[in-house]
C-alpha cells in the first residue's frame, strides 16, 4: 500500500513499479527498498515520475539496456516499425547471440520484452497473425530514455538544422563495447 501512496496517483508510475516488482525475487526486503526509493523519487522529481520510472531502467537486465537506450534516439511521437528497428538493433551489435536462434529472432524477444515491461506501446499489429508490426515511445519514456542515455556517454543528439520551423535531428549512438585505437 505504501508503494501504491508514494505514486500520488500517477497510473504509469503504478504500472512501471508493479513491473520492476514481478520481474524481481519476492523478498520482504525488497519491496521495502522499493517503497521508500518510490517515496524518494516522486518527492523529488519536479515532474513527479521521471524518477520512479528510471527504476524500470535500473532494474533492466544488462542485455536490454543498450535496445532501450537507443529508442531515445527517435523524435517524439515517432511511430516506428518493429522489422526495421530490429535491423539497426543488429546492426548496432545490440543483439548478443543465443544458441542456434538467429539474431532477428531474439531481437524480436527483446522487444516483447520492453512491450511487456511497459517501456514500449504497440502501436499497430498483423491481421493476418497478431504479430507486432509497429511502437512508440509515450513522451516521458522517451525523456527518460533520453536523460539515461546522457548519462551514460551513450547517445549524442545535436540539433543540426532549423528551417521554416522544422528541427532535423542528428543522432549518434556508440556501442559500449567498441574500442577505439
Amino acid at each position: 500500500m505504501q508503494i501504491v501512496e508514494n505514486c500520488q496517483g500517477l497510473p504509469l508510475a503504478v504500472v512501471v513499479i508493479a513491473e520492476v516488482l514481478a520481474k524481481e525475487t519476492r523478498s520482504k526486503e525488497f519491496w521495502v527498498e522499493i517503497a521508500v526509493k518510490t517515496g524518494l523519487y516522486i518527492v523529488s522529481d519536479q515532474n513527479g515520475c521521471l524518477e520512479t520510472l528510471g527504476l524500470s531502467y535500473s532494474h533492466l537486465p544488462l542485455h536490454l539496456r543498450d535496445s532501450f537506450l537507443y529508442l531515445g534516439g527517435f523524435p517524439e511521437d515517432h511511430m516506428f516499425k518493429v522489422r526495421e528497428l530490429i535491423w539497426l538493433w543488429v546492426a548496432e551489435g545490440f543483439i548478443q547471440q543465443d544458441g542456434n536462434r538467429s539474431l532477428e529472432d531474439i531481437a524480436e524477444d527483446y522487444m516483447m520484452d520492453l512491450i511487456d515491461r511497459n517501456l514500449v506501446n504497440v502501436a499497430d499489429t498483423s491481421e493476418y497473425d497478431g504479430s507486432v508490426k509497429a511502437c512508440k515511445v509515450i513522451d516521458l519514456i522517451r525523456e527518460l530514455c533520453l536523460r539515461k542515455a546522457k548519462e551514460e556517454g551513450f547517445i549524442l543528439i545535436t540539433e543540426s538544422l532549423m528551417k521554416v520551423g522544422i528541427k532535423v535531428t542528428e543522432m549518434l549512438a556508440i556501442h559500449r563495447t567498441c574500442s577505439f585505437p
